[in-house]
């Protein structure tokens, strides 16, 4: 699922898709009827990848944003400023409120979505339904599911969905109400890497405003109750993967306001931790070397 998303980061703005090696064939996408790719949005920001292969069903990866390089203290402030500008909203059918920012990117590109997913159901019957994304696609995704299972309860549920550093999708009411019995949501986070506490919680505004730009960008989000959704897999710098634990999160927190504070030599090492390509964190700790053959020359291991 994380090659899937990696894939979803192939497609340019004008919706054309180039499938990148090693991830595509990680995938391994049924040849014979191709990912379709997916756009929309002011100069199409917003992208998916819709497909299928032979290991676990249909899948549909959502592209995220990559951090700003290079790094700058105005730049993450900007960064920081664009996941967290939008209010909760209560949308649809959902239960909830959701990040205003992800449902509407997602609006732009669903009925695709949802055609090109019936396409492959009709294609594939047997094949089960998979959400995943990096980043604001990670949101995405998990935005998607309540979606679905909320306007189609009947006939069509996702097996699962599969995060990657994302952004937190709702506010606690969200979480709450979502359906994790029937739909699991599995959210991989690394070591250093700001984006999964975002939009912040009470605690994280709390620290983060000792930093003078960065609080800025996080203070007008007071209240606003997000929190994250799903199992947690916590990727620590010696790449093990790990549960959730009582203490994590201040530790956690508590790590990357260190190094904000400690200013723009410590910021590359933060946006580094959020990267989804070879020779960074995710795919060194999840892929465990059988994924990327080669490392990346230009990447350090940054967790």
């Amino acid at each position: 699922m994380l090659c899937a998303s990696s894939c979803a980061y192939s497609i340019d703005a004008d919706g054309n898709y180039i499938p990148p090696s090693p991830q595509a064939e990680a995938v391994g996408w049924i040849k014979k009827h191709p990912p379709v790719p997916i756009v929309g949005g002011e100069l199409n920001i917003n992208a998916c990848l819709v497909g299928v292969n032979n290991k676990d069903g249909i899948i549909v990866a959502f592209r995220g944003t990559l951090p700003p390089y290079p790094v700058s203290v105005a730049g993450i402030a900007d960064w920081l400023h664009d996941i967290v500008a939008s209010t909760p909203s209560q949308v649809g059918n959902i239960r909830g409120k959701v990040h205003d920012g992800f449902w509407i990117a997602l609006e732009t590109i669903w009925p695709e979505i949802l055609y090109q997913i019936n396409r492959f159901r009709e294609l594939y019957p047997k094949k089960p339904l998979y959400l995943t994304g990096h980043s604001k696609g990670g949101s995405l995704a998990c935005i998607s599911a309540a979606k679905i299972y909320y306007d189609h309860p009947e006939t069509l549920q996702p097996r699962a969905v599969y995060t990657y550093g994302s952004p937190h999708p709702g506010d606690n009411e969200f979480v709450n109400n979502f359906p994790l019995s029937t739909i699991p949501v599995t959210r991989y986070e690394n070591q250093m890497d700001v984006v999964p506490f975002l939009p912040p919680t009470e605690l994280f505004i709390k620290l983060a405003c000792r930093v003078p730009l960065v609080g800025k960008a996080l203070e007008k989000v007071r209240g606003w109750d997000y929190v994250p959704l799903g199992k947690l897999q916590y990727i620590k710098d010696d790449r093990l993967i790990l549960d959730d634990e009582p203490g994590l999160i201040l530790v956690r927190v508590g790590e990357i306001v260190a190094n904000l504070i400690e200013g723009e030599s410590r910021f590359e090492r933060m946006v580094e931790a959020h990267y989804h390509s070879c020779g960074y964190s995710y795919m060194n700790a999840i892929c465990k070397g059988e994924v990327c053959a080669q490392p990346n020359p230009n990447a350090r291991d940054s967790g």
